[in-house]
């Protein structure tokens, strides 16, 4: 577990949106719109926000630019539609370079999730309306006060202990040690293949909290190293508050296919994006006052 730099604290204030829709579910996206401002939340739409004279396509690339979150209302309009994998794409980049975007994906309809959005969190409005826009704006109010800096490493890794409990993982043992190595954690967790077979998977996990916004590529290169010298199959995983850049994300994925092997990262936006699906454990590391 390693601390590292400056800090580099946010200052509390409500979170920003950017929603993207097809045209053809603009009712919809407008209802959304006005029951998220009127629960305080910002949000970027732009039958309000577009003004005579704009350019279309500059001024969605700097709102989403200067946006928290980027909400995707899912239907058949919008999973054809061309635009979204090109805003998905924008957005994906950012998150890449540190740009600490996260994308939530908001179903609407029946329909097929991109590709680009599966394994997210999503919200599902199809059935109750209400109650998921209630859901929505309670998560939404909790973002200000994710603020990692508020912690340090001993709380931030007893916070992802306490993550990885509540992702499904068992027998987490605690600065564990094996082939000379000594290491984070050591977890496991049953996976189910597409047959309904079990299978029990070994995650080796390095925690590393700093006190800047970027990670640093030298975890990333001692956890492929020592996964590639155990025996037997291993799977990495590093958590950390950081942003990676797309340098590091792309190395790391030469690497896997070059030595055959698996290291997941989960990195500050996607840290914060599962924390939202846990509030229990906002309230408890970050000390505000949430609803249950």
């Amino acid at each position: 577990m390693h601390e590292m730099s400056e800090p580099n604290t946010v200052g509390r204030r409500p979170p920003r949106i950017f929603l993207s829709y097809a045209s053809e579910d603009k009712d919809v996206a407008r209802k959304i719109t006005d029951r998220l401002r009127h629960n305080g939340v910002q949000i970027w739409f732009d039958e309000y926000e577009l003004q005579t004279g704009d350019s279309i396509r500059n001024r969605i690339q700097d709102a989403i630019a200067a946006s928290d979150y980027l909400v995707v209302l899912l239907s058949p309009n919008s999973v054809r539609a061309h635009w979204l994998q090109s805003e998905l794409n924008s957005a994906f980049s950012r998150e890449l370079t540190s740009r600490d975007i996260a994308i939530l994906p908001v179903l609407i309809a029946d329909c097929e999730i991109p590709s680009t959005l599966a394994g997210r969190i999503y919200l599902d409005l199809r059935k109750n309306f209400d109650q998921g826009i209630e859901w929505f704006t309670q998560r939404m109010s909790i973002t200000p006060d994710i603020d990692f800096s508020r912690l340090d490493a001993r709380s931030f890794e007893n916070l992802i202990v306490e993550i990885l409990e509540c992702q499904g993982f068992s027998e987490i043992q605690r600065e564990h040690s094996m082939a000379d190595k000594r290491y984070d954690i050591r977890a496991s967790y049953i996976s189910t293949d597409p047959f309904g077979a079990e299978k029990e998977e070994i995650w080796i996990v390095e925690v590393k909290f700093y006190r800047n916004a970027r990670a640093d590529l030298n975890a990333i290169h001692q956890m492929v190293s020592y996964i590639e010298r155990l025996p037997g199959h291993y799977k990495g995983l590093i958590i950390t508050n950081g942003q990676l850049t797309s340098a590091a994300r792309d190395w790391l994925a030469s690497a896997e296919n070059e030595h055959r092997i698996e290291v997941r990262i989960v990195d500050g936006t996607e840290l914060k994006r599962l924390l939202l699906n846990n509030p229990q454990l906002v309230h408890r590391y970050f000390h505000i006052d949430t609803k249950p």
